[in-house]
């Protein structure tokens, strides 16, 4: 399943999908690589190819054959485990292959889980297995003691305001909902963060997270799109054993066509925010590969999500006015293809009952019971919202709040918008929005500059898009907030990494220039006697 994960497949520079045309290849400059601190192509291509690859692969593969041998309970053990053994191994020597394995761990863990349970005979409430990534994601953090010295640079300013906003947050929370849901939400505020600040300290490897993340998206883009189909149109045993055991019965009936996919993740909410992320950074690949991708349209539609589907459209808007005239004609006409591929799939009935009950809602928004919570909450909450002065703080809301030590608690919490004064008042909410403003601003500033790495560009449409969906639930904490800073992160990265190469390419020209010997000048002719002498006979003649 994940052999081919393109965790890091190797790619010609040549033919790397995303690569800025205008940024030198690795093998191109291998001085200035050499003076970045970087390896050179050659020795990158044997080392960084294979152990990245095969083992996280192998570890995946070995888990799952485990769950089907009825050895769950072992893997709730041994999987948190080795993922946290494997990302410690690749943060400390492959950073672009740590944040593409990480993702992995987010993709597959819960289909994991689920199969687990089903084969070893019995529902897991509280399975060790989901603890995996965030362990792995909370990795990152060390990075906030190896390179402290980065939040006093400008570059890592946006993140120190958001690091600060929920550190005061988290101080409000454990004075009123407890140490441990405090710290508990927190941990899922943070990690995305860490992540993003993992990424502005390992700019060098700019490269690297291009190929990485982009296969990662692609593949996964492959795996999840498949998967969600075939649950959809004939849910497994353990999908469905799990969805009646954990009697989530908003995610439909476990029957054919019955439910709202949630492919290899825990629901369909957080699914369908990764499918619209990996149809975005899709945009940036090339051949064959991205058409395959393009699977995970179809699978985004069966979830019924309403704000992806929104989300997607937003999303899709950054990327195509920044492309030139060709790519983008060929870019619509992509999507329109796509488009026009999934409408005979609305002619059957059991998908179009599923798919176009859900469009009504948006068109008859007054008879639309989620609508009708949210307007409520917004008009009971928003004096609430901004009148509290010093919020209410983290383990107040959410999953974090079963753990709280008061009764004010709201478990559900429908508003992402409302959510942030709600729980940081207004001094974290200042910190923690100016934090969010500035990095979307440098995003696209910094890929309006380099408008050819469509990775980067793609980045700032994902930013946007999950922006937009805060207005539904807060999707700048947890797996979707660690999507939102790699995406903001990605265009300003690469503006780093093509302006220091180009400077160590003009200092490098320069110094071959100064240890060059100096040119010799050209000969004057000189003129003897006899030259001069026979210039004389010559004029004498001529007279």
């Amino acid at each position: 399943m994940v052999v081919a994960d393109g965790m890091s497949a190797v790619i010609p520079s040549a033919e790397r999908p995303g690569m800025d045309p205008a940024a030198p290849a690795q093998s191109t400059y291998p001085h200035v690589h050499h003076h970045l601190g970087m390896r050179p192509a050659a020795r990158a291509k044997r080392k960084n190819h294979i152990g990245p690859v095969s083992v996280p692969a192998g570890m995946f593969i070995m888990m799952f054959v485990m769950c089907f041998m009825h050895m769950g309970r072992m893997v709730e053990l041994f999987y948190p485990a080795a993922a946290v053994l494997i990302a410690l191994w690749l943060y400390r020597v492959h950073p672009a292959h740590y944040l593409g394995f990480t993702c992995w761990v987010f993709f597959l863990s819960a289909e994991l889980r689920r199969i687990g349970d089903f084969f070893a005979g019995g529902f897991n409430p509280v399975s060790t297995i989901m603890v995996a990534p965030l362990a792995c994601a909370a990795i990152s953090g060390f990075a906030l003691i190896t390179d402290m010295k980065i939040l006093g640079q400008r570059r890592a300013m946006p993140l120190a305001l958001v690091l600060s906003a929920l550190l005061y947050t988290w101080i409000i929370g454990v004075t009123r909902a407890g140490f441990s849901a405090a710290t508990f939400a927190l941990a899922t505020a943070i990690f995305p963060a860490l992540v993003g600040f993992r990424f502005v300290a390992t700019w060098k490897e700019y490269p690297n997270y291009q190929r990485v993340l982009l296969n990662t998206f692609i593949f996964g883009s492959i795996v999840m799109g498949s998967y969600g189909i075939y649950q959809f149109v004939s849910p497994p045993p353990w999908d469905v054993f799990w969805l009646l055991a954990s009697g989530m019965t908003s995610e439909g009936q476990p029957v054919p066509f019955g439910l709202r996919i949630a492919s290899t993740m825990n629901s369909s909410g957080p699914f369908a925010n990764t499918a619209l992320v990996c149809i975005l950074m899709v945009l940036a690949g090339k051949g064959r590969l991205r058409i395959a991708a393009a699977i995970a349209l179809p699978a985004l539609m069966f979830t019924a999500v309403r704000s992806a589907w929104g989300g997607l459209l937003l999303g899709l808007i950054y990327p195509i006015t920044m492309l030139d005239g060709r790519s983008r004609i060929r870019l619509i006409a992509g999507i329109v293809a796509c488009v026009a591929i999934c409408l005979p799939l609305t002619m059957i009935d059991e998908v179009s009952k599923h798919f176009t009950s859900r469009l009504e809602t948006v068109q008859n928004l007054g008879e639309d019971d989620s609508f009708q919570v949210r307007v409520g909450m917004y008009s009971s909450f928003m004096s609430r919202a901004l009148t509290d002065i010093s919020g209410q703080g983290f383990g107040t809301t959410g999953v974090a709040s079963k753990l709280a030590d008061t009764s004010d608690v709201i478990a559900v919490f429908d508003s992402g918008v409302m959510e942030v004064p709600y729980t940081m008042g207004w001094p974290g909410a200042l910190l923690y929005v100016s934090g969010i403003a500035m990095l979307i601003s440098r995003a696209f500033a910094a890929s309006r500059a380099r408008p050819h790495d469509r990775l980067g560009v793609s980045g700032v449409g994902v930013a946007v898009a999950i922006v937009a969906m805060m207005i539904f639930s807060n999707t700048l904490a947890g797996m979707t907030g660690m999507f939102f800073f790699i995406g903001v992160l990605m265009p300003v990265n690469g503006l780093r990494y093509a302006r220091e190469m180009e400077a160590a390419a003009r200092r490098e020209k320069a110094k071959r220039q100064a240890a060059a010997p100096p040119a010799a000048s050209p000969a004057v002719p000189q003129y003897g006697p006899r030259t001069v002498r026979s210039a004389s006979i010559h004029s004498g003649v001529a007279s």
